[in-house]
Formats: structure tokens, C-alpha cells, sequence
């Protein structure tokens, strides 16, 4: 692989990580799981950052103290916020019920074990569940926080515990709970009446 082709191969593995991670990442960890230099790190970037601010983006990067985020520019901050607004208020999707589902019956979990589950990338379902406070971090300041249901999402549908959702003996101890949530009828009855609580 050329030099050229090395680098422009960090830039997007630097690119895809900041845009996963929806929170800033330091350099060094950026290093860490690039297992490259932080030199290496700071140059990709930077690059990566006037690319997205020479262009038509509507994404910026943000460098601070060693840190960079990957954020929206700011002139598009009225639409940003009219959209999360409207997924505030909105009905929740399947796949936002189906990770409730899993994280009320066998949570709290690490994001990566909610994917092993669902088999889908849920960095985007999280961040609207935790908007929406349906679902919040057990330990945010841990490097891979847990993330279970909260009050609020027991007060939706008139619990008091998640040990009184249906069948709730039943799928805790489900080692294959993304399978059961397709497979049972009981589950579909508890979805539906997640949604129908919601919806109020």
C-alpha cells in the first residue's frame, strides 16, 4: 500500500469511529484502537477536518485539548434540532422497541453486547432512546458504560419494576432474546403494549 493510500485509509477509519462513537474521543484512544501513532492520528485529523470544512458538508470536525468530535456545522442547527425534536415526539420504531425490549429484560448492557443481540450497529438508537429518556447509561464516565431502561420508561407503562414485564422469568434467562422477540407471541403482546404506552 503507497503512503497516500495508507493515509487516506486512516483518514476514513478515523472518520467511521468518530462518526460511530457520537461523543469525543481523545487522541490517544483514537491511537489505541487504530494501533498507530498519535501522530499519526493528529495528521489524519486535521486532514479529515478541512475536508469536511473546504466541501459541502454538513458535518464538522471539532479538535479541543486533545480531543476531536465529529459534529453537525452550525449553520444547520435550526434543522438539526427541528429534526431531534420531531424524533422526540414521534412513534418509536421496531428497532427502538426491540432494543428496549432486550434492555429492559436483560439489561443494563454495553452497547456492543446490545449489537451482539440485535445484530445491527445501535449507536443511533441509543442516542434517540436517551433523548427521548427511555434509556440512560449505568456508568457514563466508564470507557464502555452500560445502558439500561429507566424510570421513566417503567412509569410509560405502569410498572414499577421490570421484573413485572410479561414473561419476564422467561426471557431474562433467554441466552438468544433477539430470536425470542421474533419467535413469541408473549413478547409481541409486551412490544405492542410498549408502543401503545408510548403513543399516550
Amino acid at each position: 500500500m503507497s503512503s497516500s493510500s495508507k493515509s487516506a485509509s486512516i483518514i476514513a477509519q478515523v472518520e467511521s469511529i468518530l462518526f460511530a462513537a457520537g461523543k469525543p474521543l481523545s487522541l490517544k484512544k483514537l491511537a489505541d484502537i487504530l494501533q498507530i501513532t498519535v501522530g499519526d492520528v493528529e495528521a489524519a485529523v486535521t486532514e479529515l477536518e478541512k475536508k469536511l470544512r473546504d466541501g459541502e458538508h454538513g458535518l464538522e470536525i471539532i479538535l479541543h485539548q486533545g480531543e476531536a468530535v465529529m459534529a453537525t456545522r452550525p449553520e444547520h442547527s435550526d434543522l438539526v434540532s427541528e429534526f431531534i425534536k420531531a424524533e422526540e415526539l414521534g412513534d418509536l420504531t421496531r428497532p427502538q422497541l426491540e432494543a428496549l425490549s432486550v434492555l429492559a429484560y436483560r439489561g443494563p448492557l454495553a452497547k456492543s453486547e446490545l449489537e451482539q443481540v440485535r445484530g445491527v450497529n445501535c449507536s443511533l438508537i441509543l442516542r434517540n432512546l436517551m433523548i427521548r429518556g427511555l434509556v440512560e447509561p449505568v456508568n457514563s464516565e466508564a470507557s464502555l458504560p452500560r445502558y439500561q431502561v429507566t424510570v421513566d420508561f417503567l412509569r410509560y407503562l405502569g410498572l414499577s419494576s421490570v421484573k413485572e414485564l410479561p414473561e419476564y422469568e422467561n426471557f431474562v434467562k433467554d441466552d438468544n432474546l433477539n430470536q425470542a422477540i421474533a419467535a413469541s407471541e408473549a413478547n409481541k403482546d409486551a412490544t405492542e403494549q410498549t408502543q401503545s404506552a408510548l403513543a399516550l
